[in-house]
């Protein structure tokens, strides 16, 4: 809910900053809250990719609407999507379920996007930009050939090597 209010806010408002940090800690707490009381389910793995796909969709139209990405950073945001576009279609025709995984490198890759604003603070668009999308080139990667090898769906494992 806090990442659609993103969408009404401009980019470093401080309602902007309020959603993105409350979107940030709701997401840890909820995973955090869920394993100490051993509430891990399906369903709730299902909601949790859809509330990170959700945050991040959201990032990029609020960043989008205030910032002029340059055409090669466009080019790498839709080359990820067809990516993560062919990895879920490989799940689901394989296991007949949504079936984005939470590996260490798609959970740094949400990391990474959570900490855009702060990125592009800190060193700029450009360098915001390549680091994002480098690490989320690399997750997306794993994961289809963690579809294509895997012979059973395991929304949690961690990665290909391990």
């Amino acid at each position: 809910m806090f990442a659609l209010l993103m969408l009404s806010s401009t980019f470093s408002s401080l309602p902007f900053w309020i959603c993105y940090f409350w979107c940030g800690i709701s997401d840890i707490l909820d995973g955090l809250i869920a394993r100490k009381l051993r509430q891990q389910s399906g369903i709730g793995a299902k909601l949790d990719s859809i509330a990170d796909f959700v945050f991040a969709v959201t990032i990029l139209v609020t960043v989008g609407k205030n910032i002029a990405l340059p055409m090669y950073l466009w080019w790498c945001i839709v080359a990820i999507a067809l990516l993560r576009l062919i990895s879920y279609s490989i799940g689901f025709f394989k296991y007949r379920t949504f079936s984005s995984l939470h590996t260490l490198m798609n959970k740094i890759t949400g990391i990474s996007i959570f900490a855009f604003p702060l990125l592009y603070i800190c060193f700029g668009l450009d360098v915001a930009g390549i680091m994002i999308c480098i690490v989320a080139f690399l997750s997306s990667f794993e994961e289809i050939a963690i579809m294509i090898k895997s012979k059973e769906l395991n929304r949690d494992i961690k990665s290909i090597f391990m």
